[in-house]
């Protein structure tokens, strides 16, 4: 009854977060079902956004892969409103370390080892298999309790500027808690990445500036967007953005242009089938976050409140919601894109985790959890504004969360 209170109180919702998804998606889908379902018709999508208790302020577009389609802005928050991503930081991020493997720098597959001169090669040592492919997986062997810098000094707001992304990557090879060899755990944290940009950065002998500029804000004109705390950025969460930019963004890697097919195929490859042993971590967050699917190359390989299938699998959505309900997804398998552009902070008094007994970690995942049911119920009505086939049972995506 705790968790039911929660929501109620959090998301505006009478029952607990499993069953609220449920039955608001349902009831969502089924008031789509019964609108207007013509192609170029977004008055439903619009409705629903402008109902949607929750995020009294957030933007939304969506497009194909001959571009944007339409947007709709609620609010204070507007396409061109500069928004902190948090967690959304991470695939871009990405992606620009992609494109120094496509220049042929490193692979995917290259080892820490053969870029650093001070990681070990002893066979001895797990970590002497660490590959950039481990790192953006999040499965390189480091495993933490919190989902961001993990106390790592080179990450924490203060002293990020006075190291390199070489100094800080050797911090976190010196210092940070690998537990395992690489595919064993799934740990949702920033340090995987941390260590990943450092190689590319390093392999291509540019800073990490100059890449993220080069390989992403401007190649594709992302002039409202940049990472905090050069020369050092905490990849995994300091980008700030736009709407607009995010959206030149996802255009970009659905159509292929940022990041070649064969490229951007191989980042979308489930961690969990190139791994077969996987599994996510015993700490609370990394079982929590099993709620949004598993995982790709810093992108969720999305299956939402359920376990995964197949049918998971077919359906092909890519996504990266962020810590404030920022919520960008590709959907491969329909042929399109879309984002909700939020900023939505929850914070509660200690007194309120102790009386409730709520985790930190649990706090941090709510605005997007909260943000789940709506996204889910504007599916529907945005693959018939856009006309995409709606079959394969959508409407069930939101079950029960196991965990």
């Amino acid at each position: 009854w705790l968790k039911e209170f929660r929501f109620k109180r959090l998301c505006g919702c009478s029952l607990g977060p499993s069953t609220f998804a449920v039955m608001f998606g349902l009831r969502c889908f089924i008031w789509a079902v019964a609108a207007r379902w013509v192609q170029g018709d977004w008055s439903a999508v619009d409705d629903m956004i402008q109902q949607f208790k929750f995020l009294p302020n957030v933007s939304f577009s969506a497009g194909d892969a001959s571009g944007r389609k339409h947007t709709f802005e609620k609010g204070g928050i507007r396409m061109d409103t500069p928004l902190f991503l948090a967690s959304s930081s991470k695939f871009p991020a990405a992606v620009a370390i992609a494109g120094v493997v496509a220049e042929g720098h490193l692979t995917f597959d290259t080892k820490a080892n053969e870029v650093f001169e001070w990681w070990t090669q002893d066979s001895g040592d797990d970590r002497s298999t660490v590959t950039l492919r481990s790192l953006l997986n999040f499965a390189s062997g480091l495993v933490c309790e919190d989902v961001g810098g993990c106390g790592m000094n080179c990450l924490g707001a203060v002293n990020a500027t006075m190291y390199s992304p070489e100094t800080c990557a050797q911090e976190i090879y010196t210092t940070g808690p690998w537990v395992a060899p690489p595919g064993t755990f799934w740990s949702y944290h920033s340090m995987h990445l941390q260590v990943a940009g450092a190689m590319a950065a390093k392999a291509a002998n540019l800073s990490m500036q100059a890449l993220l500029d080069r390989f992403l804000l401007k190649r594709i004109n992302m002039t409202s967007s940049k990472w905090l705390g050069y020369p050092n950025p905490h990849l995994a969460a300091t980008l700030t953005s736009t709407g607009d930019d995010y959206d030149k963004f996802l255009q970009s890697v659905f159509n292929y242009d940022i990041a070649s097919k064969e490229i951007t195929d191989e980042m979308e490859v489930d961690a969990y089938q190139h791994y077969p042993g996987l599994r996510p971590s015993s700490f609370e967050k990394d079982i929590g976050l099993q709620y949004y699917g598993h995982y790709s190359m810093c992108t969720y390989f999305e299956c939402v409140g359920q376990n995964w299938s197949a049918q998971c699998l077919r359906n092909g959505i890519h996504a990266d919601p962020g810590l404030y309900g920022y919520w960008p997804l590709i959907d491969r398998s329909k042929g399109y894109y879309m984002q909700l552009a939020t900023q939505r902070v929850i914070t509660l008094p200690a007194w309120a985790l102790e009386m409730y007994n709520i985790s930190e970690s649990e706090v941090d995942s709510l605005s997007a959890q909260c943000v789940a049911p709506l996204r889910f119920s504007i599916q529907a009505s945005v693959e018939a504004a856009l006309n995409k086939s709606s079959a394969g049972a959508d409407s069930d995506r939101v079950r029960d969360d196991p965990f």
